[in-house]
């Protein structure tokens, strides 16, 4: 199994994992063989990468969050934000619920890949499709920093609720406005309020709305912040792969993240995914078939040499 670009180099080429639609029927089964006309089709419901079946069963796939679970927390995320919308007030008990569940069920080890297979082909949803990564990713760093399972709960709602003022306005004042909604119910803390408000804070103080600058900024504010960005750069027209979005990240540098947070998420989210095909530095070809606890950026990777399976770190 191996993770792809969408082009015509996986034309022919068997998927290996289901593409689901986001009411969670499956688009294109296991087995499909990938053409043309399916290429585009996939395209145009916003997924770039795909994992093919090349015959390699040293690659297993597992999931940060399983696919149906992703579906039902959307759905349940969908209904809260309806709510929301017309009630203007974030009902507690159903996030606090579906946040909880992501806590039981996430899969937090090294091996784990947030994998994109879920169609973005309904704009309602999409929002609650990004709160959801987004949440995902700010648990595990939770766990990296061993917080508490209470913190790593509040770290959780703030980060799954942090682009609820979107439901009102889509410009930068989104902050505030979800700030206001989130505040109107006395069960959120002030420190998961911060996750909506300040997740555009940037280190250096150019961010907003308030222009914040580094000790100003509270901790689960910036957890989000380069949760969301590296969601944003993945969501992204341009066909992207994980290790190039952290790489994007890495030219943002210290004036949009502090020090600290960008480490624990490198250390936390592997961006070189079981299946990868890679480029090691002596030329050879290799891929991804687990991850290197101690050394994120440098996986175990195997590859052919006089026709053996080398095992190495790249």
């Amino acid at each position: 199994m191996r993770l792809v670009i969408l082009n015509e180099k996986a034309m022919d080429k068997e998927l290996a994992v289901p593409i689901y639609t986001q009411s969670g029927m499956i688009y294109l089964n296991k087995g499909a063989k990938i053409n043309e006309r399916n290429i585009e089709q996939i395209k145009k419901i916003g997924i770039n990468t795909i994992y093919i079946d090349d015959g390699i069963n040293d690659v297993t796939l597992q999931e940060i969050y399983d696919a149906p679970l992703r579906l039902k927390a959307i759905k349940e995320l969908k209904n809260v934000f309806d709510e929301c919308k017309r009630k203007k007030y974030v009902p507690e008990q159903p996030v606090i619920k579906i946040v909880e569940e992501i806590i039981e069920n996430i899969n937090i080890s090294e091996n784990a890949y947030l994998y994109n297979n879920l169609a973005k082909n309904d704009k309602d949803l999409e929002l609650c499709t990004h709160s959801l990564n987004v949440a995902l990713l700010s648990i595990i760093i939770g766990y990296k920093k061993k917080y508490s399972q209470d913190k790593i709960l509040k770290l959780g709602i703030g980060a799954i609720l942090h682009d609820i003022g979107k439901i009102v306005s889509d410009g930068d004042d989104h902050t505030i406005e979800g700030y206001k909604l989130v505040k109107n119910n006395n069960y959120f803390s002030a420190t998961l309020c911060t996750c909506i408000r300040s997740h555009h804070e940037n280190e250096d103080g150019s961010g907003y709305p308030e222009k914040l600058k580094g000790d100003k900024i509270y901790e689960f504010a910036k957890i989000v912040s380069i949760c969301n960005e590296y969601i944003n750069i993945l969501e992204s027209d341009d066909s992207i792969l994980p290790h190039h979005a952290i790489e994007v990240l890495a030219a943002m540098g210290q004036q949009r993240f502090s020090n600290d947070i960008y480490k624990d998420f490198v250390g936390s989210i592997y961006c070189y995914p079981n299946g990868l095909t890679v480029k090691l530095s002596n030329g050879l070809e290799a891929m991804v078939i687990k991850q290197n606890i101690n050394m994120p950026t440098r996986p175990i990777v195997a590859f052919k040499e006089n026709d053996n399976i080398n095992l190495n770190y790249s």
